[in-house]
């Protein structure tokens, strides 16, 4: 995948759900998934992902929609 001539966008807690199509949530302070979407996760196992993730962490997948319950986070659009 190639990220970086498609742009990112860098999301909080405040901004809700933030509809895309992304290839990669990367947190840039400790945070935690509030909720999302993805069309290679089933909602079953996009669940289990709503946990802490430290600062630093990314997860890769093709996530279509992603709201924060807490921190900051940078999706990479594909």
């Amino acid at each position: 995948m190639e990220f970086s001539s498609v742009g990112s966008i860098v999301i909080n807690a405040a901004d809700g759900a933030t509809p895309g199509t992304f290839g990669a949530i990367q947190f840039l302070k400790d945070s935690e998934i509030d909720d999302m979407q993805s069309t290679n996760i089933s909602d079953d196992d996009s669940s289990k992902l709503q946990i802490p993730y430290g600062a630093g962490s990314i997860l890769y997948g093709n996530f279509t929609n992603v709201s924060l319950a807490s921190g900051l986070a940078q999706l990479h659009k594909v």
